[in-house]
């Protein structure tokens, strides 16, 4: 299964996962044969990429998502409804916000050996809902991990579920505007920190720690974030917490303005500026879940020879268990090797293999079965 992008989308290839437009409907069903009218009938909705079937799939056993497709898609939708309530009352319905991350939190507790292997498919239209979701997931993963009680790990899910609310007051042509943002746009988008203290500070019951999540989460650890310059320990733990999720999940998503970037992209741009903008000792913790190399991924290995990821420990993220499928000079393997990377003496992932190279790699798998 790869991440396929709509430009490069072919009749024939084949759905891996359901495809959801912004308001939860099924667009298409996982398993159907793509031909030249849904590839444009997706293309005129603004799906920015589709899961797609490749031949290797018989060689891999993909794990569960550690937030069911429902829950996921429940919460979205229901989170667009309240968006949209909030914009004519200017307040948040904390009691269906409370549904929402309870939901959440306790899928995460089910599945908590489980790792994060891949984004959703979002379109442009739902991408602030979509990504206060996956933000919302990644975060309450993240503070679970720190071993926090259940009434700390629900208030940092609410937090993140509602850390960017305030750009329901940020204009839509701002907010999705397929270009760079003028000195004057990006003034304004800074806006949405204060926005949203203001709206949660109006709304009945809320407790203040989601207030501080959505004032601070743009703040950096050296202190040059905004809106207050805030640094180090002066960010709130949850808003550090938070800060880290909203950023990889911005990297890793579809924007009009740029294609997702891969979990490995996003673990080298996060660590250069570890020191800068992140609590390092977090930002270390969030990528011991998160599958850095995808199960699923081609990737190619420091002996030159290519392998298949087929399965991610946690803990072990970035030493997945590889099947070797060719030589370095892309001579298929008949007799393909299992190798965990994580053990002593064993070779390490050098790339992995971007979307154009991995069609190409499994066209000629596909030829080979098929000699």
């Amino acid at each position: 299964m790869q991440r396929i992008s709509i430009k490069h989308l072919k009749s024939g290839m084949i759905v891996a996962r359901n495809i959801y437009d912004a308001d939860g409907h099924k667009l298409l069903s996982k398993d159907v044969i793509l031909n030249e009218q849904y590839i444009a009938r997706l293309h005129n909705l603004a799906i920015p990429a589709v899961y797609v079937k490749f031949s290797n799939d018989d060689d891999i056993n993909y794990p569960d998502d550690i937030v069911s497709e429902q829950t996921r898609v429940r919460a979205i939708k229901n989170l667009n409804i309240a968006f949209r309530k909030c914009q004519l009352t200017n307040t948040v319905d904390l009691k269906l916000m409370k549904e929402i991350t309870r939901n959440i939190l306790d899928a995460l507790l089910v599945n908590r050996t489980n790792i994060v292997q891949m984004n959703d498919i979002r379109c442009y239209d739902d991408y602030t809902f979509a990504h206060s979701v996956n933000v919302c997931i990644l975060s309450t993963m993240l503070a679970i991990s720190c071993q926090y009680p259940t009434k700390k790990l629900l208030e940092i899910s609410l937090g993140a579920l509602l850390h960017d609310v305030g750009k329901i007051k940020i204009p839509h042509r701002i907010l999705n505007k397929p270009a760079s943002l003028s000195e004057e746009e990006f003034a304004v988008i800074k806006k949405h920190s204060e926005y949203g203290f203001d709206i949660l500070r109006q709304s009945q019951d809320m407790s203040v720690v989601p207030m501080h999540v959505a004032f601070q989460h743009h703040e950096k650890f050296n202190g040059t974030g905004y809106p207050r310059g805030l640094k180090g320990t002066a960010i709130h733990e949850y808003a550090r917490i938070v800060a880290i999720a909203d950023v990889y999940d911005a990297i890793t998503s579809d924007r009009p303005y740029k294609n997702a970037g891969a979990p490995y992209e996003a673990y080298k741009i996060m660590v250069q500026n570890s020191n800068l903008q992140f609590d390092n000792i977090l930002l270390e913790k969030f990528f011991s879940y998160i599958a850095v190399f995808p199960v699923g991924s081609i990737v190619q290995l420091n002996t030159g020879e290519y392998a298949l990821v087929v399965a991610v420990e946690q803990g072990s993220t970035f030493s997945p268990t590889v099947k070797l499928l060719a030589t370095a000079n892309r001579d298929m393997l008949k007799n393909r090797v299992t190798l965990n990377l994580k053990l002593e003496n064993m070779p390490y992932i050098d790339r992995m293999l971007c979307e154009t190279e991995s069609i190409e790699f499994n066209t000629l798998l596909y030829n080979k079965k098929s000699d």
